[in-house]
């Protein structure tokens, strides 16, 4: 059984959850509801729960200030939120998960079952406070290139300052990262659309189905392709670490626009 504390402010939100949670996801009990961050504190200390969901935005206080009285956590978090695609860009930047109200019920059973599943890998859960922590860093911090992301490779979760990032490359379902100063790359299990909904917010631009770019790295726009790639019909970038960009036919006009204003 996967134990579980409701945290939200609105009394009707707490009593549907619990009872979509009690209907359609049998190995979840609930072992509380709280209305805010200090009975939400007090809970989490007293039960121990597997699982948390928590509601983002409470009157006069938020989901940060809890998190940031809790030493330790190795709960799974769920948070819980109107649509707000800011913050759920900062949540999925830092391979955390969310449930958007009015909470659906397969979303739901979706995100239990990825909790229950964390929840069994011992070694996910000396990760929790760390993808918590980054969060509340990111969500603090006002220049968006300074902040971190978390990237799922095939050992775990590991973090980066995006302003590290020069490009993503498409490889299939995963995605190929280069960095700034780094030989070695990332090969990550996400696809580069993926990256391209986190990475809007932070000056990057595609320019070619399988390039994602960092526009605080670009150095030069060329309008004749000299990268290695045949297709790039729109040109090239070259990134500040000299590595070649193609640009597509489609991407181009975009691109221009783009690059003809300050960035």
């Amino acid at each position: 059984m996967l134990r579980t504390v409701i945290i939200d402010d609105e009394e009707k939100s707490r009593k549907l959850l619990r009872n979509l949670l009690n209907s359609y996801c049998t190995d979840v009990e609930v072992l509380a509801l709280a209305d805010s961050v200090p009975a939400g504190v007090q809970a989490i200390r007293r039960f121990k729960p597997d699982l948390v969901f928590l509601d983002i935005v409470m009157p006069n206080e938020d989901g940060f200030e809890l998190l940031d009285q809790i030493e330790d956590i190795t709960c799974e978090i769920i948070f819980t939120t109107a649509y707000d695609r800011y913050a759920i860009r900062a949540i999925r930047a830092c391979a955390l998960d969310y449930l958007l109200k009015p909470i659906d019920v397969e979303e739901l059973q979706a995100a239990v079952d990825r909790a229950r599943t964390k929840a069994l890998e011992a070694t996910d859960h000396e990760t929790v406070d760390h993808r918590l922590n980054m969060f509340i860093e990111n969500s603090r911090l006002t220049d968006k290139q300074s902040q971190k992301i978390g990237l799922p490779t095939l050992n775990g979760i590991k973090f980066y300052p995006i302003n590290k990032i020069f490009c993503c490359k498409a490889e299939g379902n995963y995605t190929t990262i280069h960095f700034e100063g780094r030989e070695k790359l990332e090969l990550v299990s996400k696809t580069l659309k993926d990256f391209e909904e986190l990475l809007v917010e932070y000056n990057f631009i595609r320019t070619h189905r399988s390039y994602l770019i960092n526009l605080n790295h670009l150095k030069e726009y060329r309008r004749i392709n000299t990268s290695t790639a045949a297709d790039g019909e729109g040109g090239c970038v070259v990134m500040g670490n000299n590595m070649k960009v193609p640009v597509s036919r489609d991407k181009r006009k975009v691109l221009l626009q783009r690059i003809s204003r300050p960035f």
